[in-house]
């Protein structure tokens, strides 16, 4: 079963930052700002994102925090406005399967 996840971040050190968006990308997750990654993930996924995210930012500043949203939350959204370059609303058919 997989469910939404919503990673945000907040982080000044472009290397790291970079890492960050990789390592998101590597999940399958779409870029739908500067700092926000969205996508459908397994419990299993979510947890070793989780994982990994953790150990990069371990003794550098930053945050990074994981949401697990609804399907009928994440349709009851509000958008204003679009950014250039970024991705659109996930699909349940962008799941990596590991």
């Amino acid at each position: 079963m997989v469910s939404l996840t919503l990673v945000i971040y907040d982080i000044s050190d472009n290397g790291l930052r970079s890492a960050v968006e990789k390592k998101c990308k590597s999940y399958g997750l779409k870029h739908i700002q500067r700092s926000a990654f969205i996508g459908y993930l397994s419990k299993n996924m979510r947890e070793s994102l989780y994982l990994e995210l953790l150990s990069m930012l371990e003794g550098k500043e930053g945050n990074i925090r994981l949401y697990k949203i609804c399907k009928k939350c994440f349709s009851d959204r509000l958008n204003i406005g679009s950014l250039e370059g970024f991705d659109d609303e996930p699909t349940e058919e962008d799941v990596i399967v590991a």
